[in-house]
């Protein structure tokens, strides 16, 4: 290697001459050849560099030396000064230093000289302006200091100016005065800086392409993806955070995994899918968000500045998967990381203050989530504190970041500990943040005014001072009208403020029919406001389940605020529109989804053909996206889908006639929906309960006093614990619901089974009473009528939007022609036990089909073959366990042969598409078939009986709970005995089944009051040839070893539930109330 002091000596001493002597030749030939040799050394001692500390050192040493005796209007200047800047940036940079400002300082002020040396319009000149422009940044990221980053900003439009369109450094000269202008924004918060820095990023990217630069083409898309996600943090306009993981999405790929671009590109694609999740809870960009993050820590070294940036990105994630599953074990992983991360950091690392309030966080929510221990809540405090000392003054995002953790772990310690001083402390922090020049804008504020809004009204609760639960409905209406917030914040906001309202008005004299109407009229405002959201936050391209758990939160907000409409004095049918949209989310889409679009085809072809590519896309289940390619990629076919499905619909209903097109029925349709029998929608909410009675003609209102929230809560758990509480249930019913009912509608008159012209009713229950059975109320044991059985046939819509899309629906001709029935008899199933009269009971169907003009299919008994055969079907009878999942309702299944790997689940079901042709009916002889066990979803109809439904099938047979396996054939057999009699119409389903539940009841009640123990009955059967059986009652049926009966319990055959679990048998003058009917 080159000896520098000799060198540097070269150059001395012809440079002190050439000023003395400027046109000396032979001077300036020797000054050329020391030069040349100092370009030598310093340009092998950079390529023997290994990027150590020690090594950049020796570098600025060197380059230090050279620049001192170069001469000042030298061109080899300009490279030195250039080079040294970035050394001494690099050196301020590097893990192992100190940070020393010094270094950034002398790293900037180099550039600035750098800039005269090199001569005016020289593509030289333009990448000193360049790297000016970025060493201002670099200091401005340090110090916050705006003068460098509007400096920034001038010397990059100085260059943009000045360099050639079509010069090769014309896209780095773009870039980075995007990137200084997308800083400008990120402290002014100015829009228009945000537009000046895309248009900027644009315009590289446009120079990139048309030179076919792909390398800049894609830095320039990092860069423009930046500036979006930056501007989505303060718009919260979704089309910004989609368009930048779109971009990143397209473009990460094209870049080497080992060039650092790929590293920064990846970075922040899994920010923004990190973003994205915290603003739709769509779990497929939290798992995407987790997978790239973890790919870039496995592409970084130890030592690599990026290293703690990753971690923490990580951590984050982690924690909000931890928040979606409860696996407490991932929020152990992110403490671990964020302190990793601070581990690795020197203490004016300009991210620390961010990462203590991080840590704080994490700590915070294991307290809440599951530790509940002092350390943990206790050492969160600190590190908030520590991070509130040092975040700088005029940073107010951070500031308020800070704020916010700070007082929520301190009112986390009150909850826990009670301590009022805690409370008091987190509410002044708020309020000292809030008043002191926060922006109205600032994506911040909003979790401030939400938390200030908690403190306040913890604050009421203890002192009972009603000034608090003022200033705390205010706080919440704040937080509401934020724009910026998440769907989700704004949501719960506006149910936060509505549920003080109700407060304020319990504080106050009831009697003042003015107040009350003043404060019921504004609940009902904020829950209107709630209900408005509650659609934007279940997209069309989100897959169901993720759907399920976002809506699980705001369960009975529909309920609540028609109940809230009624009060403030609103029609009845403005609160029954409420209530529809607040119900059936996740189906009303699947709805929309797959209407018929023959009336479309008719005027409009073209859209007819859009309209189907496009829910073909969005219709697709999750499985079906996989086979396409990556998750992320499926997630983005998804959403463009949606994005054009929403300019098609705009287009679609600007024509004449389609103006309300895949929109919310309005009033006249709601009443459609009733056709020629009654709807009956039964709301239940704390606030009152009510019915709804719905015909062609009207929708009346019917208050029902004597119906409680709190006691359908308590019959309900009673039922699941005590099933020989059942009648008792049903007598309840009848006079707090039924009976007032059918009263109204003068169908309060028994009716002899032989009737002809039996009335209908659709039963539309809402929450938690959509698991008790309003067909079966009454009291059976009198003899007396009193039953909705004896005086009206029922069935049971999920909505009444439900009710008036099957209606549209075409109707094939079912008796014009054979038909095909699917019969799936699981007499034995898998670790379940066996089934005794599974097989009868298909076996006496199967003798019926000719009679029904249906030809029986017995498909192989698993998954695949089954939904297979499900598309030819017009009949599909199943006869087997079911079972419920009481987690994730989506996940109910039948059980065939393969079910432990494969079950057949209402997800399964959901995602069939059978609307172009229709099939009849679907018989689930099993149990909970028509059963959500999840109180959070019991609106959204998640369950086998309704999936069917979804499907395409125009009835379907369901049931409640558990079955007892016997009797099921003798249902099915009364059923469709009446099927063959009547035909395949919609009136004999349910009439067929009310027959059959009719004589059941009568036989059973009847031997109770007999005497018999269990009221025992002839099960009928068919034999070898085909006739019926009779066995006559319980006594003579056969026994296992263990004396349990034929009946379908979980360890016996007895009943048809299939998750294992012993269950109570029901008495056995119950045995016909599960099963229901669900159709159109």
């Amino acid at each position: 290697m080159e000896n520098i002091p000799e060198i540097v000596e070269a150059i001395r001493q012809p440079a002190e001459v050439l000023s003395q002597h400027p046109d000396d030749l032979g001077v300036k030939q020797a000054l050329a050849k020391a030069i040349n040799a100092a370009t030598r050394a310093l340009e092998q001692l950079l390529s023997v560099s290994t990027g150590s500390l020690e090594d950049v050192n020796l570098i600025i040493e060197w380059n230090e030396q050279v620049l001192s005796v170069v001469p000042e209007k030298h061109a080899f200047r300009a490279t030195l000064l250039g080079d040294l800047s970035q050394a001494y940036y690099q050196r301020f940079s590097m893990p192992g230093s100190d940070g020393n400002v010094n270094d950034l300082n002398r790293a900037v002020q180099l550039a600035e000289e750098d800039v005269p040396a090199t001569r005016p319009e020289t593509e030289q000149r333009m990448l000193a302006l360049a790297n000016l422009n970025q060493m201002l940044q670099n200091r401005y990221d340090y110090t916050r200091d705006k003068q460098d980053i509007n400096r920034a900003i001038s010397v990059g439009e100085d260059a943009a100016e000045r360099i050639p369109k079509d010069s090769r450094y014309t896209a780095l000269i773009l870039r980075r005065l995007a990137i200084s202008r997308g800083k400008l924004f990120e402290l002014t918060h100015n829009l228009d800086d945000a537009e000046r820095a895309l248009n900027t990023a644009e315009a590289a990217i446009k120079t990139a392409k048309s030179q076919g630069d792909v390398p800049s083409v894609v830095i320039g898309s990092n860069t423009l993806a930046r500036i979006l996600g930056r501007r989505f943090e303060q718009t919260a306009n979704i089309e910004d955070l989609d368009r930048a993981v779109d971009v990143l999405t397209a473009t990460v790929p094209l870049i080497p995994k080992n060039e650092i671009n790929y590293v920064v590109g990846t970075s922040y694609l899994a920010t923004l899918l990190g973003i994205r999740y915290e603003q739709q809870g769509d779990v497929d960009d939290l798992s995407a968000s987790i997978s790239y993050t973890k790919s870039v820590l496995q592409l970084i070294s130890n030592d690599d500045t990026e290293r703690p940036v990753q971690l923490f990105n990580l951590a984050n994630r982690l924690v909000e998967r931890a928040q979606y599953t409860g696996v407490l074990s991932d929020l152990d992983d992110a403490v671990d990381c964020g302190r990793q991360a601070l581990r690795m950091v020197r203490a004016n690392h300009p991210e620390r203050t961010n990462w203590l309030r991080g840590l704080s966080q994490f700590l915070g929510i294991r307290f809440n989530m599951g530790s509940k221990h002092l350390q943990d809540i206790q050492q969160a405090i600190d590190l908030s504190r520590e991070a509130a000392q040092v975040v700088d003054g005029d940073d107010m995002g951070m500031r308020a970041a800070v704020a916010n953790v700070l007082s929520n772990l301190l009112k986390e310690k009150y909850d826990h500990y009670g301590e009022a001083a805690d409370l008091d402390e987190a509410i002044n922090i708020i309020r000292e943040v809030i008043h002191g020049g926060l922006p109205e804008s600032l994506p911040e504020r909003v979790y401030l005014e939400f938390g200030l809004g908690d403190a306040l009204h913890a604050r009421f609760d203890h002192t009972g001072d009603v000034t608090d639960l003022q200033n705390s409905r205010e706080a919440f209406q704040r937080a509401w009208e934020s724009r910026a917030a998440p769907l989700t914040i704004r949501i719960d906001a506006a149910v936060r403020a509505a549920d003080v309202a109700k407060e304020q008005l319990e504080t106050h004299d009831s009697s003042d029919p003015s107040l009350l109407l003043q404060y019921w009229t504004e609940v009902s405002s904020d829950l209107d406001r709630a209900l408005s959201l509650l659609h934007a936050l279940s997209p069309r391209h989100m897959q169901n389940v993720n759907k399920q758990q976002m809506l699980k939160r705001f369960a009975g907000l529909g309920a609540n605020a028609a109940a809230a409409a009624l009060n403030a004095g609103k029609e009845a049918s403005y609160a029954l529109q409420q209530l529809e949209l607040g119900r059936g989310v996740i189906s009303g889409l699947v709805l929309d989804l797959r209407t018929d679009l023959s009336f479309l085809r008719e005027e409009h072809s073209e859209w007819a053909d859009d309209l189907s590519r496009l829910r073909s896309i969005l219709d697709s289940g999750h499985s079906a996206l996989l086979t396409t390619g990556s998750l992320e990629s499926g997630s983005q076919a998804r959403r463009r889908a949606e994005m054009d499905l929403e300019n098609l619909l705009t287009k679609i209903r600007s024509e004449k006639g389609f103006e309300r097109f895949l929109m919310p029925p309005t009033v006249e349709q709601l009443m459609e929906a009733a056709d020629s029998d009654p709807a009956v929608v039964v709301n239940v909410s704390s606030f009152r309960c009510d019915a709804f009675i719905v015909d062609q003609h009207r929708i009346k209102l019917l208050g029902l006093p004597l119906l409680r929230l709190e006691d359908i809560q308590s019959y309900a758990k009673g039922l699941k614990d005590r099933p020989d509480s059942l009648s008792s249930v049903l007598e309840w019913l009848w006079s707090s619901a039924v009976h007032p009912v059918l009263n109204a509608l003068g169908l309060d008159r028994p009716l002899p089974l032989d009737e002809d012209s039996w009335p209908h009713i659709w039963w539309i229950p809402v929450g938690p009473l959509n698991s008790l059975p309003l067909h079966a109320a009454g009291y059976h044991n009198k003899h007396s009528g009193e039953t909705a059985l004896d005086c009206v046939m029922s069935s049971y819509s999920s909505s009444l939007n439900s009710l008036l899309t099957g209606r549209r629906q075409k109707i094939p001709q079912y008796d014009s022609g054979p038909i095909n029935a699917l019969l799936v008899s699981m007499k034995s199933t898998p670790r379940r036990s066996p089934l005794q009269y599974a097989e009868p009971e298909v076996a006496m169907l199967q003798k019926l089909c000719p009679a029904l003009n249906a030809t029986p299919i017995r498909p192989v008994q698993d998954k695949v073959n089954v939904l297979e055969q499900l598309g030819t079907c017009d009949i599909f009878h199943f006869a087997g366990h079911g079972t419920s999942n009481s987690s994730d309702p989506s996940q109910s299944a039948l059980l065939l042969r393969d079910w432990e790997k494969s079950p057949l689940t209402v997800e399964d079901l959901r995602n069939e598409k059978l609307q172009e042709k229709p099939p009849f009916l679907a018989y689930l002889s099993a149990c909970s078939t028509g059963a959500n066990e999840v109180l959070g979803l019991v609106d959204e109809g998640i369950h086998l009986g309704y999936a069917c439904q979804l499907a395409g099938f125009r009835h379907v047979v369901g049931t409640l709970w558990t079955v007892s396996d016997p009797f099921c054939v003798n249902v099915a057999r009364k059923f469709y005995e009446t099927i063959k009699t009547e035909g395949k119409t919609d009136a004999a389903v349910h009439r067929g089944l009310h027959l059959a539940l009719r004589e059941l009841r009568d036989v059973q009640v009847g031997a109770t009051t007999r005497g018999f123990s269990n009221g025992a009955i002839d099960v009928v059967i068919p034999d070898d040839e085909g006739e019926g059986m009779a066995i006559p009652g319980r006594e003579n049926v056969d026994s296992n070893d263990d004396g349990n009966d034929g009946g379908r319990t979980a360890q016996s055959s007895g009943s048809r539930k299939g998750d294992g679990v012993d269950d109570e048998e029901p008495s056995m003058n119950s045995l016909w109330v599960p099963f229901v009917h669900f159709g159109v």
